[in-house]
């Protein structure tokens, strides 16, 4: 079995050691290198990943409730599941990584980069993603409950099937800078969002 190696500053932890680390109170992992690390419904509740390297992480079914992942690189990471209640991925690298079914109400994305990032059947009330980047984006069934979309970098490519509680006004401004083709489902954005022709 691989074990995951985790650099914090010149020190080497092994996962187990973070795990204990955590346990014991420790909270500040900002920096960390953890990548490939296989963190399977972990809990790690108000932990400190600030710029952080996660990527390909299995954070699947995780408890990071208030979690600091500002400017953390999570590509291609698995948050399938996970409890990301008020976590902040401002300015975070959220490309390819997978949020189908995750509780991300009151999360921040904001200027995330959401480069093809599966949100599909998220909870995203009250999220915030002023000033994202969505590109290929899926938001397919996701619940919109006062969701904050404004400034965004770009809307091209995205899915928006299906979303539940997504207010005119969110309507009107997506309508207005949504373009293209999902790369995956192929449904045209504008469509999906049932804007008129």
């Amino acid at each position: 079995m691989k074990i995951a190696l985790i650099f914090v500053g010149e020190t080497v932890l092994e996962v187990a050691q973070l795990l204990e680390l955590y346990k014991q109170g420790q909270r500040n992992f900002s920096n960390v290198d953890l990548r490939d690390a296989q963190l399977r419904s972990v809990t790690f509740i108000g932990i400190d990943l600030r710029g952080a390297t996660l990527n390909r992480v299995d954070l699947s079914s995780a408890n990071l409730i208030d979690a600091n992942l500002t400017g953390a690189n999570l590509v291609e990471t698995n948050l399938r599941g996970a409890l990301l209640r008020g976590a902040n991925f401002s300015d975070a690298d959220l490309k390819g990584a997978n949020l189908t079914w995750s509780n991300s109400s009151n999360s921040k994305f904001i200027r995330a980069n959401l480069d093809i990032t599966n949100f599909s059947g998220a909870n995203l009330i009250e999220a915030d993603f002023t000033g994202a980047i969505m590109k290929g984006s899926n938001l397919r069934g996701t619940n919109l409950r006062g969701v904050i979309l404004q400034n965004l970098q770009v809307c091209v490519d995205t899915e928006f099937t299906g979303v539940r509680n997504l207010d005119d006004r969110n309507r009107v401004y997506l309508c207005a800078i949504a373009s293209g083709t999902h790369p995956f489902t192929k449904n045209d954005s504008r469509r999906t969002l049932d804007c008129p022709i």
